[in-house]
């Protein structure tokens, strides 16, 4: 055999066995270096998971599912988790969507970022995994909501609404004006409604701890209404009977004593008229009583002696 020819056979080899490696580590996962921990995982539901589906922790991608097998009470899912990347026992498991496209897979999140860990043969119960609806349970709740709609309401409802603003537009323009000056004004007032809402908040503060007083004054208060409505139907029967008082025995006293009071009474016109010249040289006098209160309070200062000023003349 000639050399070059082994030299061929040699680097086929190796090429084989380099892309033979590739494709069992990169592509296939299956590192014989790696150690890995089988988990149990009991669910209700599988919420669409598959027997290939990941199992990530934290966007980490940690194992896969191995397979999944019907029990008495429900699934239990058998997980292959990468020894290298610890998973705490405290951790809840979700069963989620990768995509629109319904890509289901198992994510692991751990409650403490410490220990103690998974390890090979544990079991996680049904009351920590949460399932996500899948893409066809969301469709058929969509179509059942779908289906409780009345297509003839719902056509009525836009026709009225249609109706409503058909020829208005001179209406909704002022509207949205009138919106947008009350956004103006909202954002020019804006300290002062802070200022608002804080005495608000203070008025809040102020008043907490007020209320079992305030209960038990309300049966007082309500005594006390009582008390002044039967004090105002006391004032409406006494009006009653005063008007028959003043009216009938006082009213014609008092028209007979002024029968006899007002011919022996003065003119005070006639006697005002006559005093007229002699008052008035007095008329532009002006009596000024704060003066004098000034006066007194300097004389007589609050707390101490009376003080007296004595001008000497030249």
């Amino acid at each position: 055999m000639k050399p070059s020819t082994a030299l061929s056979l040699v680097a086929l080899v190796v090429l084989t066995l380099a892309g033979v490696g590739y494709l069992t580590v990169g592509v296939l996962d299956m590192d014989p270096r790696r150690t890995t921990h089988h988990v149990t995982v009991r669910m209700d539901t599988s919420g669409g998971l598959m027997d290939s589906s990941a199992v990530t922790s934290r966007g980490i991608h940690v194992g896969s599912v191995e397979r999944i097998s019907v029990t008495p009470g429900g699934l239990e899912a058998r997980i292959a988790l990468d020894a290298g990347h610890p998973v705490a026992v405290d951790s809840d498991v979700y069963i989620a969507n990768l995509s629109a496209a319904g890509e289901q897979y198992i994510d692991i999140r751990p409650r403490s970022a410490g220990g103690p860990y998974l390890t090979d043969g544990d079991v996680i119960e049904s009351d920590r995994v949460i399932a996500a609806a899948t893409v066809s349970e969301a469709l058929a709740m969509g179509d059942a909501l779908a289906a409780q709609l009345d297509a003839n309401a719902l056509t009525s409802l836009a026709a009225t609404a249609t109706e409503a603003v058909e020829g208005r537009d001179s209406d909704i323009d002022r509207l949205v004006e009138t919106f947008g000056y009350l956004a103006a004004t909202l954002r020019d007032k804006s300290t002062e409604i802070e200022n608002l809402y804080d005495n608000a908040q203070q008025v809040g503060r102020d008043g907490y701890g007020y209320g079992p007083v305030l209960t038990e004054s309300a049966p007082k208060v309500g005594a006390t209404g009582a008390g002044v409505a039967e004090l105002l139907e006391s004032f409406n029967k006494f009006s009653y009977v005063a008007s028959d008082v003043w009216v009938s025995p006082l009213g014609p006293l008092v028209e007979k004593i002024d029968g006899y009071l007002t011919p022996v009474t003065p003119d005070m016109a006639l006697i005002a008229a006559l005093l007229k010249p002699y008052t008035e040289p007095i008329k532009p006098l002006r009596f000024d009583a704060g003066s004098i209160v000034d006066v007194l309070n300097t004389v007589f200062p609050p707390g101490g002696p009376a003080k007296l000023s004595v001008e000497i003349p030249n």
